[in-house]
């Protein structure tokens, strides 16, 4: 039986792991905490931190793995690449790459230097680098960090300080980014590339919970409905210029953008699924597994899942959030009796953990309508 070594045993692996063990693989999961929905899912489980590469590498070696591969999580990208590397394995990226899109200084960088998505931004590392900025509103984000941690809205300078110290608290390198706040709907495109050519590039309304402004998602509308269809053309041709400057060749790129009186502009890029579930999204819309095309890619198996009968369907994911600290209950959280999907990631009782430190994702359901914008 071939051997795949997944990244990671929260909720966004839960879809790898049970999509590879259906598969015929062995699943060996690491993480450096024992816990989370994928624990009990694992073939095997290894304690080991997702970003130390050395003992990924000597564990892959030992176990003969064949795969390796992270879903949902930008501080899984670098170590991915490096083991997918040393071990001579299929990967998408580099390891320079996921270096470069994993720091949001690094990508914001590169995006200017290819005149790609014009906006204000400068690198933190002390208060004096916050000197003279003074594009108001602001949001400061740890410039190497995920799922929201240390992100805060400034509105003065005062206010920029105040939110520098948990921003660099929140980032492995002791670094920040301020970027000029844009405001406008945001979306989702869920691009898929194969021998360098695009084959989707899908566009969803991606909803999110009011006054946070890390953008915690609380769902998300496909297909995309909050512009006309000339400035979602916009969004997917800047989405595909994008996928262009960074030379990605294969597999998915997650990209999340604001739809801006300016045009379109770019929050975040990385080459990875999304950990929102958007792939089964896609799947009950289109007919477009991109989770399993991911897999069949990486494996060096025919590329099947893109093959499927295409749809045309209105499909809405809906979170179920809870506030950290408190016993998880699925009570006030039922799926309506027409849900397409739905699943949980606690059990009953289980006391919801702290990522963002507002509210958390405790489960998800999918409509086959565009309801839960109205939710």
């Amino acid at each position: 039986m071939s051997e795949a070594l997944v990244l990671g045993t929260g909720a966004a692996q839960v879809d790898a792991i049970h999509y590879l063990r259906e598969a015929g693989w062995w699943v060996i999961g690491c993480s450096y905490l024992r816990e989370g929905p994928g624990l009990s899912l694992v073939h095997e489980f290894r304690q080991i931190n997702i970003t130390d590469v050395p003992a990924l590498e000597e564990l892959a070696r030992h176990e003969g793995v064949e795969l390796v591969y992270s879903v949902g999580s930008d501080l899984a990208m670098p170590a991915v690449a490096r083991v997918a590397t040393a071990l001579g394995l299929r990967r998408f990226i580099s390891p320079a790459l996921a270096d470069l899109t994993q720091n949001k200084v690094s990508l914001r960088d590169h995006l200017r230097s290819h005149h790609i998505s014009p906006v204000s931004y400068r690198q933190l590392r002390r208060r004096a680098d916050a000197t003279g900025w003074d594009h108001f509103p602001a949001i400061v984000k740890p410039a190497d960090s995920q799922g929201q941690r240390g992100v805060c809205r400034a509105d003065s300078m005062d206010e920029l300080l105040a939110c520098l110290e948990p921003a660099l608290t929140a980032s492995r390198s002791a670094t920040a980014i301020v970027e000029e706040l844009l405001d406008g709907p945001e979306v989702s495109a869920n691009v898929f590339v194969v021998g360098g050519e695009i084959v989707v590039n899908e566009l969803s309304d991606r909803l999110v919970v009011a006054d946070f402004p890390g953008g915690i998602p609380r769902g998300h509308v496909l297909p995309a409905q909050s512009a006309s269809d000339t400035v979602l053309a916009e969004a997917r041709a800047l989405a595909e210029r994008c996928v262009r400057a960074l030379g990605i060749e294969n597999g998915p790129v997650y990209l999340q953008m604001k739809l801006t009186r300016c045009g379109p502009r770019i929050i975040e890029i990385t080459p990875r699924l999304d950990g929102c579930h958007i792939w089964r999204l896609i799947l009950e819309a289109r007919g477009i597994d991109l989770l399993a095309a991911s897999f069949q890619l990486l494996a060096g198996e025919p590329l099947r899942a893109l093959d499927g009968p295409r749809r045309a369907d209105d499909v809405s994911l809906h979170f179920f959030l809870q506030a950290p600290g408190e016993p998880f209950s699925r009570a006030p959280h039922q799926p309506p009796p027409a849900a397409l999907h739905s699943e949980f990631y606690l059990q009953e009782g289980h006391i919801v953990a702290a990522v963002n430190g507002h509210l958390e994702k405790v489960g998800y359901c999918l409509l086959r309508e565009p309801a839960c914008a109205s939710r």
